[in-house]
């Protein structure tokens, strides 16, 4: 037995332009983006399911909110009857996503109209057969979310202890004090324009290990493409990325495929940089990994580790941007990319950099590691209990 979702649920939208955000507000603001900006005004105070309404590659973002905020006037704020629980009603839009890409209508942009919704079908469950689904799925998606403000939050300390140690150059000196508001020696470089800590050299790129392109195997035989082999990364993999690791991307490659391609084999920890299409996402490789042709991946020295690695890259995307060339697209080349020139810390700096900052890296490996699995499980639990393929013992 079924119902359509005006039966057991309130439909509506919100009133603004997508230009409403304020920077800072104080409320979410929910449009048709993956995640919710800000405002400084709310008209919704509810326990909801905000589905984006419109998406140039029909791709409807959904999320759940709890409390006051507002919403786009493209964004349907959809609220449970009696009756109905409302994570029950999310999950139910949730596994028919690709169907409603499917039918949303367009060309340019993809738009889910309110007579879409309107004949929208939902199993029609009493109330506690739809507690018992929730009762299963939430805790995962519970765990999945505080994984993601754990992730959040180390980031965030990490970020800033570099930013403290090689930004502002106040590592903790011989007394513990910070270097440079200390008073500690600084001398101009002419190489980098600007002053750096007495003793510390400038080098290159290249300098912290060894730069390594990547290459795709022809598409041409696809034995040398499967689902599960070698972890093969490409910028579009990079862009879906929701950490600072990644472990695999959309495709992986066969031996055969890595055997009859420029693509090389990377260790665990390896720094990958995308170089072109576009120009700036980095990640450490949480696994043995190979890239197509659009990366130059840093493999670090022992004496950098990778953490020094991934930063350092990480700072230079201005800079690569304006040193890309190219008609098609811009693109760094393996010889400007190894080039350019970057202050060397004194080893004692580096060793205890990494020893600040190598435990709350692992932590954040392992909550990815986590949160893969927990995708995982949600995947294959959600269709079996929204369909009825799992029962519930009365």
């Amino acid at each position: 037995m079924s119902k359509f979702l005006p039966d057991v649920a309130d439909i509506t939208t919100g009133k603004l332009d997508a230009n409403a955000a304020v920077i800072g507000g104080e409320y979410p603001f929910f449009t048709c983006a993956p995640e919710p900006s800000q405002i400084d005004s709310f008209v919704f105070d509810e326990d909801a399911v905000l589905l984006a309404g419109n998406n140039a590659q029909g791709n409807f973002h959904i999320s759940r909110y709890n409390g006051k905020f507002n919403a786009y006037q493209r964004t349907y704020v959809i609220t449970a009857k009696d009756g109905y629980d409302i994570d029950y009603i999310s999950y139910s839009i949730e596994i028919a996503l690709s169907h409603l890409k499917k039918i949303a209508q367009g060309s340019q942009t993809k738009f889910l109209t309110k007579q879409i919704l309107d004949s929208f079908i939902i199993a029609d469950r009493d109330l506690q057969a739809q507690k018992d689904i929730v009762k299963i799925l939430k805790p995962i998606d519970d765990k999945f979310i505080n994984n993601n403000r754990e992730l959040m939050i180390l980031e965030e300390m990490v970020k800033t202890i570099y930013d403290y140690w090689f930004v502002q150059f106040d590592f903790p000196d011989a007394n513990g004090r910070p270097y440079k508001t200390s008073g500690g020696k600084m001398e101009w470089n002419e190489t980098l324009s600007r002053e750096i800590p007495a003793g510390w050299e400038v080098g290159q790129v290249c300098d912290l290990g060894e730069v390594i392109a990547g290459g795709t195997p022809s598409t041409e035989h696809p034995e040398y493409f499967t689902s599960e082999g070698i972890a093969w990364i490409t910028p579009k993999d990079m862009s879906l990325l929701d950490g600072k690791y990644i472990f695999h991307g959309g495709t992986d490659i066969s031996e055969e495929g890595l055997k009859n391609s420029s693509a090389k084999l990377m260790p665990a920890g390896s720094v990958v940089y995308t170089t072109r299409a576009p120009i700036g996402y980095v990640a450490i490789a949480g696994n043995d990994v190979c890239t197509n042709q659009g990366f130059k991946s840093v493999v670090p020295k022992k004496d950098f580790g990778t953490e020094f690695v991934y930063y350092t890259l990480k700072s230079l995307e201005v800079h690569f941007k304006n040193v890309g060339n190219g008609s098609t697209f811009s693109e760094v080349s393996k010889e400007t990319f190894s080039t350019v020139p970057i202050c060397i810390p004194s080893k004692e700096v580096i060793i205890n950099f990494m020893g600040k900052v190598d435990k709350l890296s692992d932590m954040q490996k392992k909550a990815q590691l986590e949160n893969r699995k927990l995708i995982a499980l949600r995947d294959f639990l959600l269709p079996m209990l929204m369909n009825g393929q799992v029962t519930f013992r009365q």
